[in-house]
């Protein structure tokens, strides 16, 4: 299977996404017009990808009124088998809610194709994912962000405190929380795709931790699941015991990296056994 985009690349995107977007955030794609008689944009691209693997077919949209459900003025997609979508914001509708991020939620249903590292599986149960995106109002570029387990209980944390819309109090808290399932920092600092190759090390552990948490039925199943938690009082101060996670993936990633060892073509069809037989021990 051909990836979309190459480590490299989104490191590169990773370096420059801050200074691009002037309050933070995804990776800047260059769709910005050089000839200054040229009419502004009015609408901002924003690339999207969920990943639980790449979820093919889940659903996507821009919660522009915090509301949990998806209404039809609302940007909406569908993710390719990149986990991809591609959505449009009209910057008015950016300007008229400040400095406030968007609400970015993704459904998957049951039975969806999952792509792992080139292979399908198929997820084991609903799933509803989150992220907070932190877009410049006057920018003609679009960026890109990626939907994860990680960034969904990031969302349901922070959801009630002032670090909810504080970019770098959300990043850090990403990465924080990403750590704590035993992710790698490094893949989910801003918005890198760590869905590209299983013989990184960062990339293996960022990948096997949020399968865990999914598989695990960390994540919310529907819409009112996630907006009970994101409101609930007590999530202000939730503090996420993410422990058995972090030891599951230890060992599923450290039976992975033994059995790359005299396999050259070891595939993401070996990781998903795997990760199936040490979950259903």
């Amino acid at each position: 299977m051909k990836f979309k985009f190459s480590k490299s690349a989104a490191l590169v995107f990773g370096a420059l996404a801050f200074a691009a977007i002037g309050c933070g955030g995804g990776h800047d794609h260059h769709h910005h017009h050089d000839d200054p008689d040229e009419p502004e944009e009015d609408t901002v691209l924003i690339d999207l990808q969920v990943i639980d693997g790449y979820l093919k077919d889940a659903m996507v949209f821009i919660d522009l009124n915090r509301n949990f459900e998806w209404d039809t003025s609302e940007p909406r997609g569908y993710a390719d088998s990149y986990g991809m979508t591609h959505l449009s914001v009209w910057k008015d509708d950016l300007r008229s809610r400040g400095d406030t991020p968007l609400q970015v939620i993704a459904r998957s249903s049951s039975g969806a194709s999952n792509y792992i590292y080139g292979e399908k599986d198929t997820t084991e149960r609903d799933m509803v994912m989150s992220r907070n995106i932190f877009v410049n109002r006057d920018m003609n570029d679009g960026v890109w962000y990626i939907i994860s387990p990680f960034s969904t209980l990031t969302d349901i944390e922070l959801s009630g405190t002032g670090d909810f819309d504080d970019f770098y109090a959300y990043r850090s808290r990403l990465a924080e929380l990403a750590a704590d399932a035993g992710a790698s920092e490094k893949t989910v600092y801003d918005s890198d795709d760590y869905n590209t190759n299983i013989r990184n090390e960062d990339d293996l552990k960022t990948e096997v931790a949020g399968e865990v948490l999914a598989r695990k039925g960390k994540l919310p199943a529907t819409f009112a699941e996630l907006k009970e938690r994101m409101n609930a009082l007590s999530s202000a101060s939730q503090d996420y015991d993410l422990s058995d996670c972090r030891e599951l993936t230890a060992e599923i990633v450290s039976k992975a990296q033994e059995d790359m060892k005299d396999n050259d073509k070891y595939s993401g069809k070996e990781l998903i056994d795997t990760i199936k037989n040490t979950l259903n021990k």
